[in-house]
């Protein structure tokens, strides 16, 4: 790929694109009407999703997605939901969105199979190296890249071009950029919408690890970013994104499916969000305008709302609300001199929450006092007490449940089909069933015999038959034929029950054959060189690093000094520029020219633009790529920092030693934020504190609040067979490096001064 291809396009919208954007309907400007993607947790959000017009939807198995804590499905749920999916020409894909660890492969490869087997159309990987495999044995299995991949910039999208089908971009994008984007790839874009947010880039959370051992790239996330800082200020508590409002945009922006966040939300939510923004979709194909009412923004929020944004897609400055992290539902006023003068209608029995002090309570509203008079409902403009434990002076007040409200889950169309009952004595039972044009015939599992004491009537046929109950089909025309002769109740019984599948498996293509996959095996290459690699910060540093024996210096690529530390480290240290995670396209045209002014032996990657040929010298995966397996290093074939969330024991299991690198003393960023952050530090209620770090990408950069430090540990990951350690130093770079270049000679050095303030992190303990 040359430089010309990815670099062809400027980087802004011209102004032609750029009034396309701001006027959608001239000239039939858009690039695509987008696809509704809507989340499914179980089969209520399934159903609530498919009644009220998604185009598609994504949900998880028991194994290797990211909300693993919601319903998902087993292998026979599986086949139901992409069946009845299908029923509605809706499209299925399954997230196996986490990281693999070496020993999962094999399992990961038999989930595979099974979501291949049950009829999917395709899955959403955050470890995308699996991709080939998919291509060569599920062909019919499309591949979209997960968000959790934190693909930002178009040389990424064409890099994962020859194995991607879809690819949902980082949320941090604005409009422009997505629109660069598609104007240089062309590739099918997706974006999320609706719903949660992440204060940090998808896929670059590892905090839930490090403090609790549940990682979010695993599909545990301890939500740390919902918790208090400095006080009782939540901080890095992103609002919920809402674009209901920009769905044109989104379309001309060349957003080819626009997704709505929350499989571990209820059937209301997913109900309500994909039935108003189908009303926008298909507003866009009749090149109307479907106005924003009140009403839709009041049902939007009463399903879940931590207040709304639009997110960076409209250039927002801050995603943040400090206020509470938990649904508010609908403001309707604050406690002012023991009373609220109310923004809403209220009614008993509806809920209610009250926040004040970055606390929060709930209940059901049980007498509204107006004028000291008891009253069951109240009027917007009307000043009232309400006697709860949290109506306290200060408290915000938000209505989060009408009591008499519509039904925002909407109404349930049942798909109707006729059935007829032949009974005859000795003879087995016919059942014909017509449904959507077809007509099929199919005995019952038994023979009618001479009734002896209970003939089986022809109305009591019918009472059973009608007890048939179905979330997808309805009996719309019942016609029984008997010569009342006897058949076991329980048949019927079966019958029913079975109902279900059989309809489904008349009116669906049948499933694709069950491929089995070898287990994949690795080359044994182990490590035959031993090397120590020192990220430093400053020119005094580098000069202490390669005194102590550092083998390898690491420095920022957007650092001033450049000339200078190329000069230092000729002839005593190979030179690697640290590319930072963060790199829109503009990032990387500008380290692109930074990059050729300079000679370098290397670069560490953190974002896979980097990966391209365009970037000359060697590469190094650093730990944000989020190396986990054999797989990843024989795909990317370059050495890398294993990720921190791996342990000893899993670094053993590696086959490729000669690859890895161990991140083994300083303080990992454990997120990063596109958000503008003014503190430099945040300390939570456990008094842990995390500092903070600004980017040459505008980004902010979060460090563990404690530094790893493997010290007297280090020979335990050097039995694994792994013979190279990464340092990242801000401090004591001679000591520190020197430390761990005696425990590569084979030396036991002393370690008693760091051994106090650090953590071996996830060394010894496996994470979840």
């Amino acid at each position: 790929m040359t430089s010309n291809q990815i670099f062809s396009s400027p980087h802004a919208p011209s102004s032609l694109q750029t009034s396309s954007l701001q006027n959608p309907y001239h000239q039939n400007s858009f690039q695509q009407i987008p696809k509704l993607l809507s989340p499914v947790g179980g089969w209520d959000t399934l159903i609530a999703a498919v009644q009220n017009g998604a185009d598609a939807v994504y949900l998880g198995t028991k194994l290797f997605n990211a909300r693993r804590l919601a319903g998902n499905f087993s292998k026979d749920e599986l086949i139901k939901a992409i069946q009845y999916a299908h029923l509605h020409n809706v499209e299925v894909y399954i997230t196996l969105n986490t990281l693999i660890k070496n020993q999962e492969i094999t399992l990961f490869l038999n989930q595979l199979s099974v979501i291949y087997h049950a009829g999917a159309d395709a899955v959403i990987l955050q470890d995308l190296t699996f991709a080939p495999i998919i291509r060569k044995h599920f062909s019919q299995l499309k591949i979209h890249a997960s968000t959790q991949a934190t693909i930002m910039n178009t040389p990424s999208v064409q890099f994962w071009e020859p194995y991607t089908d879809v690819v949902v971009l980082a949320r941090e994008l604005t409009k422009e950029q997505i629109k660069n984007i598609y104007d240089k790839t062309h590739a099918h874009l997706e974006t999320f919408v609706h719903g949660h947010l992440c204060s940090s880039y998808s896929g670059q959370c590892l905090i839930s690890s490090l403090i609790g051992k549940r990682s979010g790239n695993r599909g545990l996330c301890a939500s740390a970013c919902r918790k208090p800082y400095n006080g009782n200020n939540y901080l890095i508590s992103a609002k919920d994104l809402c674009l209901i409002k920009s769905v044109k945009d989104l379309a001309n922006s060349g957003i080819a499916t626009i997704k709505i966040e929350g499989r571990m939300k209820p059937a209301e939510y997913v109900a309500t969000t994909t039935r108003y923004y189908r009303k926008q979709l298909d507003a866009l194909k009749r090149k109307t305008l479907e106005p924003i009412t009140e009403k839709t923004i009041k049902d939007l929020k009463l399903t879940f709302n931590r207040e709304f944004t639009d997110g960076y897609f409209n250039n927002e400055k801050s995603i943040i609300d400090p206020l509470i992290p938990t649904k508010r539902g609908i403001y309707i006023g604050t406690v002012m001199r023991n009373s609220i003068t109310l923004l809403e209608d209220l009614k008993v029995h509806d809920g209610v929450a009250f926040v004040k002090d970055g606390e929060n309570s709930g209940d059901f509203v049980q007498e509204i006092i107006l004028n000291n008079t008891p009253i069951t409902q109240a009027r917007k403009g009307d000043t009232i007490r309400l006697n709860l434990p949290g109506f306290v002076n200060s408290a915000k007040v938000f209505l989060t449940f009408k009591h008499e409200g519509e039904d925002l889950r909407g109404s349930v169309t049942k798909v109707p089909f006729s059935i007829a009952i032949h009974v005859q004595q000795d003879q087995q039972p016919q059942l014909t069933l017509r449904i959507k044009n077809k007509t099929f015939t199919l005995p019952l599992a038994t023979t009618a015999t001479k009734a002896l004491k209970h003939p089986l009537s022809k109305e009591e046929l019918e009472v059973e038959l009608r007890k048939y109950e179905s979330t997808i089909f309805e009996i719309e025309n019942l016609n029984v034929n008997t010569d009342n002769s006897f058949i076991p109740k329980s048949v019927l019984t079966t019958f029913r029950k079975q109902l279900d599948e059989i309809l489904l498996s008349k009116l669906v293509a049948s499933q694709r054959p069950l491929i089995k996959v070898e287990p994949l095996s690795f080359p044994k290459n182990p490590a035959t060189t031993k090397a120590l690699h020192v990220r430093v910060y400053t020119i005094t540093q580098i000069e202490q690093a390669i005194q102590a024996g550092a083998d390898y210096i690491y420095y920022d690529v957007y650092a001033p000094d450049l000339t200078e530390v190329t000069a230092l480290c000729k002839g005593k240290a190979q030179l690697y520029l640290v590319t930072p995670m963060v790199a829109t396209d503009q990032d990387v045209e500008t380290i692109r020219k930074l990059l050729t002014n300079h000679k370098y032996d290397g670069l560490l990657v953190n974002n896979y633009a980097f990966l391209n040929s365009i970037f000359k010298g060697k590469k190094i995966l650093g730990y944000q790529m989020n190396l986990f397996n054999d797989n990843q290093l024989s795909f990317y074939n370059s050495p890398a920092i294993a990720s921190i969330e791996l342990t000893a024991e899993e670094l053993n299991g590696f086959s490729q030693k000669d690859k890895i690198i161990y991140f083994a003393h300083g303080f990992p960023v454990v997120m990063t934020f596109r958000e503008e952050m003014n503190e430099e530090k945040l300390t939570d209620h456990k008094n842990y504190t995390f500092a903070l770090r600004h980017t040459g990408s505008n980004a902010t950069e979060m460090l563990y609040s404690k530094e790893i430090g493997i010290l007297q540990h280090t020979p335990e990951i050097l039995k694994t067979g792994i013979t190279q350690l990464f340092l990242d130093l801000n401090h004591d770079v001679y000591e520190i490096t020197q430390i761990y270049k005696q425990f590569l000679e084979g030396k036991r050095p002393k370690t008693d001064k760091f051994k106090g303030p650090t953590t071996v992190g996830n060394l010894l303990k496996s994470v979840m």
